[in-house]
């Protein structure tokens, strides 16, 4: 039995998220890896919109670029060098999207992961974006590790 003054409705809805998740082994350090994705970043960008704490990549980090014909801005929401980079996107039609790129030594090597957790609108309004989005990081992954494995 529910507790009293409990909506039952609210609470066994379940939201929908969507997630995607690209690892990647990587020919470098964990710290050399996680430079190079910040340097792909600017090269990509140019300058942030803001800095964060400590400049320019960390908390508090904006970022504003378009993708699929979309102005879009990149909050970094967690920062913690040389191991994890969270952050959110507005300007998407989808209700949430948080994504996360995180390194975990292996040696003289490490393992990259970059997921996506989105929260779509049930109308599927932004299943092309999510499916840009998700074409977008797959690639940038891939990049990621070309530019890595051809600095040995």
């Amino acid at each position: 039995m529910p507790p009293t003054g409990h909506d039952h409705q609210v609470s066994t809805e379940r939201k929908a998220y969507r997630t995607f998740v690209v690892e990647r082994k990587l020919a470098a350090t964990r710290q050399a890896a996680w430079d190079t994705l910040h340097e792909m970043i600017l090269a990509g960008i140019g300058n942030y919109a803001a800095d964060g704490v400590p400049a320019p990549h960390g908390l508090g980090a904006v970022l504003r670029f378009r993708l699929g014909g979309l102005d879009l801005t990149e909050t970094v929401i967690s920062f913690e060098p040389p191991w994890r980079r969270v952050y959110e996107l507005s300007g998407a039609p989808v209700a949430l999207y948080q994504g996360t790129t995180a390194f975990v030594d292996q040696g003289d090597t490490c393992l990259m992961s970059w997921s996506l957790v989105i929260d779509p609108r049930p109308d599927g309004s932004g299943d092309s974006f999510i499916t840009d989005a998700e074409r977008f990081v797959a690639g940038f992954v891939d990049r990621l590790e070309m530019v890595v494995n051809s600095r040995d």
